[in-house]
């Protein structure tokens, strides 16, 4: 496959790097396909960033991928990443940062402040939802953001409340005795409720907690809104989180599809302003 049909896309967020690798499309269109992902990688931020396996995942032909994409919730660790980026070999990144470029109406009244990757998001959602169809967004990530997108498509704002990472760093710093509950960790299984030991009911307390939360946030969301909302489940504990949502629509690489959809949609500006 040509290089030059792919985009590679970067969301940093509050304590991992996502990487994808994504076949490009000609357009994305509601009621349509998500972008297709052929490789992705998550790393810890303060890890760097593996540009060997990368390249190979272009058949060592960066300079040909169409575009490198960067965006997510932690400009700080943004511009660490930006700082090593590669001299030789890989185009220089398109960056997305700026809310009000991107392709979605915002009915909050903080708009510049709002989380991109909340965006991006809801713009690869947008391309799932059924047509006059309202969704509600969970992501399981350092924060966990439950958030509303209305029948029309526009992003109404929702709920952010600590993840399971922040909650386990919690119980461990503030606590004497307390062991820390890695992420890996926590996400490595389904916790029973009553846990025998006090990892596990650490592992309990963090999971059914979390949980217990997102289902009440989600409940008022449902009461809000006039129609049967489509539930769609990313993350990184989404894969334990889905299941337990009856009807709930898992799409773990969603504010990466997000990235390509909006990446894409500036690069075809940018050449019909050309023409």
């Amino acid at each position: 496959m040509d290089a030059s049909a792919k985009l590679v896309t970067i969301d940093v967020g509050n304590s991992r790097v996502k990487l994808g690798l994504f076949q490009k499309n000609s357009e994305f269109k509601p009621g349509g396909h998500l972008p297709r992902y052929l490789h992705s990688i998550a790393i810890n931020l303060d890890e760097p960033v593996p540009w060997d396996d990368l390249a190979a995942w272009t058949g060592n032909q960066p300079e040909l991928v169409h575009a490198v994409i960067l965006g997510g919730a932690n400009p700080r660790g943004r511009d660490k990443l930006l700082d090593s980026w590669p001299a030789t070999g890989w185009p220089q990144p398109v960056i997305i940062d700026n809310p009000f470029i991107l392709p979605i109406e915002i009915n909050i009244r903080s708009k510049r402040t709002v989380g991109v990757d909340r965006l991006l998001n809801a713009i690869a959602g947008n391309i799932i939802r059924p047509a006059g169809r309202s969704m509600i967004i969970i992501d399981s990530g350092t924060a966990t953001t439950i958030d509303v997108v209305s029948s029309s498509g526009a992003f109404e704002g929702g709920a952010i409340l600590p993840g399971f990472q922040l909650g386990a760093m919690a119980l461990h710093q503030y606590t004497a005795l307390l062991p820390h509950i890695s992420n890996e960790e926590m996400v490595s299984r389904l916790p029973d409720s009553v846990g025998k030991n006090t990892r596990d009911a650490l592992r309990s307390g963090l999971f059914w907690g979390q949980f217990g939360g997102i289902k009440e946030i989600v409940r008022l969301h449902q009461a809000s809104l006039a129609d049967e909302p489509l539930l769609v489940v990313t993350g990184g504990a989404g894969r334990l989180i889905a299941p337990r949502l009856p009807d709930a629509v898992h799409e773990p690489y969603l504010a990466l599809q997000g990235l390509v959809i909006v990446g894409q949609q500036l690069a075809d500006q940018r050449g019909a302003d050309k023409d």
